[in-house]
């Protein structure tokens, strides 16, 4: 396949090529270039998304020299990239009469499976590529066929391949990310750190084997191991971005949000701004009880991203620590308007209400959190007790009967609506609930003593009470 260095061309050279390139295209005059040309001209239009001049590259190429299975392989790809997978297939039964050990073949077919869906077809071509492959090419069928290990959710096996790949090629940048994502899935952080110092004890430089070692240190709660091999990796490639994230997450973990400020300042200072860490840098500040600072770099991020409603809900955490309610809750309101249907959002809002004696207001969300779940028996008893303590004991019946339509017949509805029935002076009804409730569900009578211990007490409820208790 295709190995030039485009970076170690002679740009005049290059531009030269792309000028007489071009001027074929607009013309349609006789043209000839070498393969070597050619394939300089491909990545240049590649490296700037001018996928229409790369195909016209590839058709050119494959005019001009029809038996080339590099060409044949490279049309392959951008066949499936536009989704035309039969085409694809069919260019690469061409490719493979030309040349059937070539390695690229088994890894598209296998990629052109895979997005169909046909997991088994993709696992068995990788399979049959280990048998034809040199043993620099087979570190490259692993990791492929880690992929396909993933997706089926077999994430030991993929594991496993990607372990064999770095047996291989120990060097290999992608086996290596790979294995940083796949060994939190299935938590062989033992076997990571086994197979990462062992790439290190050959090439002390190996930076991202460091950067994995570290992972793996934090997932087995070594963190003054794991920061060390951040250190490592920042030493032996400053410019690798994601280190100095890991690192102030590390750092924040440990519970030194000092450090993890200033290595959040780093990370995003090395991503170029690309990653805004001002969310993580306020963390840090509210533990700190830097509420000030911590509310400034909330509000930085939500600036950046005006849908982090985690952002608004930790303003709003802040301003509640300093015991001020009203910029509490109005932040809060900002979180659930981005993410109406957080229960969490909810809950705090009615507890703020609650705080704030706003009884109408801690209905409306108590109403709005049993449309949001009503599957949920505490929302329900959060809203029938609410109800019953204010008084309102005829609105208390009919939300227990809607609990009870959309949500079961709990035994918890039926005394809370006894205990409700009771208080409106109608005790007849109430202990024909009652019965029925203590029918449904005895242990949960206790209900009673938390909802009103005065009725609970009443000889009538007793007496019911009592002709339900298990016998001994």
């Amino acid at each position: 396949m295709m190995d030039h260095d485009f970076n170690e061309q002679d740009p005049t050279a290059i531009a030269e090529l792309i000028e007489q390139f071009e001027r074929y295209l607009k013309d349609n005059e006789y043209a000839y270039f070498d393969e070597e040309s050619l394939e300089l001209i491909l990545e240049y239009y590649e490296m700037r998304n001018l996928n229409e001049r790369a195909e016209a590259v590839i058709a050119f190429a494959l005019e001009q020299n029809p038996f080339s299975s590099d060409f044949l392989v490279r049309k392959a790809e951008y066949l499936l990239n536009r989704k035309r997978y039969q085409e694809a297939m069919d260019t690469l039964d061409k490719a493979m009469l030309f040349d059937s050990r070539e390695i690229d073949i088994y890894l598209l077919r296998s990629d052109i499976y895979a997005e169909q869906n046909k997991l088994t077809e993709a696992e068995a071509i990788l399979l049959e590529a280990l048998e034809i492959a040199d043993e620099e090419d087979k570190d490259a069928v692993y990791a492929e066929l880690s992929d396909i290990y993933e997706i089926q959710e077999q994430f030991d096996k993929a594991f496993d391949c990607l372990a064999k790949a770095l047996s291989l090629n120990p060097s290999s940048e992608e086996a290596l990310y790979k294995l940083a994502h796949i060994v939190d899935m299935t938590d062989r952080y033992d076997d990571s750190v086994s197979i990462h110092t062992g790439i290190i004890d050959k090439d002390p430089y190996a930076w991202l084997a460091w950067y994995n070692l570290g992972r793996a240190y934090i997932g087995l709660g070594l963190y003054e191991k794991a920061m060390e091999a951040f250190e490592y990796v920042m030493a032996i490639d400053e410019h690798f971005d994601l280190v100095y994230r890991d690192a102030a997450d590390l750092y924040y973990r440990m519970e030194a949000f000092e450090k993890a400020i200033s290595m959040f300042e780093i990370a995003h200072e090395k991503s170029g701004g690309y990653e805004d860490y001002s969310f993580r840098i306020g963390l840090c500040h509210e533990r700190l009880n830097n509420f000030k600072s911590a509310r400034f770099q909330y509000r930085k991020a939500t600036r950046q991203d005006p849908f982090m409603h985690e952002a608004f809900f930790r303003i709003g955490e802040t301003y509640r620590l300093e015991e001020r309610l009203e910029p509490a809750l109005v932040n809060y309101k900002k979180a659930l308007q981005v993410d109406d249907t957080n229960e969490d959002y909810i809950c705090t809002i009615i507890s703020i209400y609650k705080m704030l004696d706003r009884e109408d207001d801690v209905l409306e969300h108590l109403r709005i959190l049993v449309n949001v779940r009503a599957d949920i028996l505490s929302y329900w008893l959060d809203f029938l007790i609410y109800l019953f303590d204010i008084g309102q004991f005829e609105k208390t019946i009919e939300i227990a009967d809607e609990a009870i339509r959309r949500s079961g017949h709990f035994a918890e509805y039926y005394y809370i609506q006894a205990a409700a029935l009771s208080a409106l002076g109608d005790g007849k009804s109430a202990l024909v609930l009652l019965e029925h409730a203590l029918t449904i569900d005895y242990g949960r009578h206790t209900i009673l003593y938390e909802l009103n211990r005065e009725i609970a007490l009443l000889p009538a409820f007793q007496q019911v009470i009592l002709q339900f208790a298990p016998r001994s």
